[in-house]
């Protein structure tokens, strides 16, 4: 093996790390036009049904993926600090006091365009897929 092959290798080994945290960062989206400032806490509070209103009034919109996705559960365990056991749990409770589940939609592209076409919305996409048809409001490691 030569030293310039060496080099390369070792080069990418330093790397991968840095390219692995940032394709597995989680990134809150909202619609462009919507200015609210979230924390962890406010984005847990929607996805618990907790809060459901923006500040002008208008109904919020979280949006799911499937249960069995790896990103779910990195949000579900980061934000709400709940496994998918724990949630199906809590939501069976929430049922009888007819609060449901937010929407589950099947993919992240399909999150990331209903945010981008719904101001009530709310998602969550890997960082990597956001665009400019929506607005960021938290970005979670």
């Amino acid at each position: 093996m030569s030293a310039r092959s060496i080099s390369i290798a070792l080069l990418f080994a330093l790397l991968a790390p840095a390219f692995a945290g940032e394709r597995d960062r989680v990134a809150v989206i909202v619609h462009r036009e919507r200015r609210a400032e979230l924390s962890s806490e406010d984005v847990a509070q929607i996805y618990l049904r907790r809060k459901r209103f923006w500040e002008d009034g208008a109904p919020i919109v979280p949006l799911n993926l499937p249960s069995s996705t790896r990103l779910r559960e990195r949000f579900s365990q980061i934000v709400l600090g709940r496994n998918e056991r724990h949630l199906a749990e809590y939501w069976n409770r929430q049922y009888f006091l007819g609060i449901l589940p937010p929407a589950t939609l099947a993919s992240t592209e399909s999150v990331r365009r209903y945010v981008a076409s719904d101001p009530n919305a709310i998602g969550y996409v890997p960082d990597s897929e956001v665009d400019g048809t929506v607005r960021v409001v938290l970005r979670l490691e």
